[in-house]
């Protein structure tokens, strides 16, 4: 009986949540968008009480990296997500640029993810396909500030940021590789030419100790492997290093090791094809970031704001 009663709670508050996302926050989105946002974000926090698909990449095989579970998604034809008046965007790096947020987000606009796993795009919802971990992300709600923006009809996201990577760690004989050069070789084959490549990595590397020169070379050849593998469009690195959780106490030369990865992310811009990315050190504190580190729904509204203001300020 005990059991019967949980299960039909569950239910109720399954249910409940739905109608909060789908019905209340989309009526509301139609008029003002911003009035739907953080209710959207915790319903859909509410609404999925187990995860499944994400096979984290500790002592597994490199591609098997990410959330790659369609099977509850609606799969979407991707022309419909392109042409002059969309926006296709690349996005890697580590969590931040991952499923690493507090709170999930289901984009109210035409924003499609596409799944380089199994080469297929379906409408937008958190986790997205192909990052690592199982929460929230920043790019769905990008997606939508830039078709509220005017500036767009559609996005199209290409993500495959994972946890915890250092810039090496993308290298050519880095451990991720294998996962940029299939990310990049299954948007190529499916004729999908990115309007951009969002890139928001640091905080390992601040970790890490990397100096301004190494972490600036690494992004170079970074870049040449873009190239390479036939992506040619204007590359955005964010500045990006603050990472630290709250258990946890800067050490003695944490600033400086700070400095060294900041200054190194401010010079990237001399590249060819590179334009300023947004300074998300910028947004601090837990009322943005639940831990000292990965954003919450709040946070995640001002670091796609910010995304958005760099991407209008290469626009204009």
């Amino acid at each position: 009986m005990l059991k019967w009663i949980v299960r039909v709670l569950v239910v109720a508050l399954w249910g409940a949540s739905i109608a909060y996302a789908f019905g209340f926050g989309a009526l509301a989105s139609r008029y003002a968008p911003h009035l739907a946002e953080d209710s959207m974000a915790r319903a859909i926090a509410l609404m999925t009480l187990v995860s499944g698909g994400f096979t984290p990449c500790e002592g597994k095989e490199v591609l098997a990296c990410g959330f790659q579970d369609s099977s509850a998604r609606q799969q979407v034809d991707c022309a419909d997500y392109s042409g002059e008046r969309a926006a296709i965007l690349m996005t890697f790096g580590q969590s931040n640029s991952a499923n690493a947020g507090k709170d999930r987000y289901i984009p109210v606009g035409k924003v499609a993810n596409f799944n380089f796993h199994d080469g297929k795009c379906y409408k937008a919802e958190d986790p997205l396909l192909g990052p690592d971990a199982s929460g929230g992300s920043v790019w769905g709600v990008l997606g939508d500030k830039l078709i509220a923006s005017g500036e767009y009809d559609s996005v199209l996201l290409i993500p495959f940021g994972i946890g915890g990577s250092s810039i090496g760690q993308w290298q050519a004989d880095g451990f991720l590789h294998p996962i940029l050069k299939a990310a990049t070789a299954a948007t190529v084959t499916k004729g999908l030419q990115p309007t951009h490549v969002l890139w928001h990595q640091g905080e390992s590397d601040t970790g890490g100790g990397t100096s301004e020169q190494e972490y600036y070379t690494m992004f170079e050849s970074l870049l040449g492997h873009l190239r390479d593998y036939g992506i040619g469009a204007p590359v955005f690195p964010a500045v990006a290093t603050h990472c630290l959780m709250l258990d946890r106490e800067p050490g003695p030369d944490y600033a400086q090791r700070q400095a060294q990865v900041r200054a190194a992310q401010q010079r990237l811009p001399e590249l060819p094809g590179v334009y300023p990315g947004p300074d998300t050190d910028t947004i601090l504190g837990t009322t943005y970031r639940h831990d000292n580190c990965h954003f919450n729904a709040k946070g995640m509204q001002a670091h796609a704001e910010l995304w958005l203001q760099a991407i209008n300020a290469h626009s204009r």
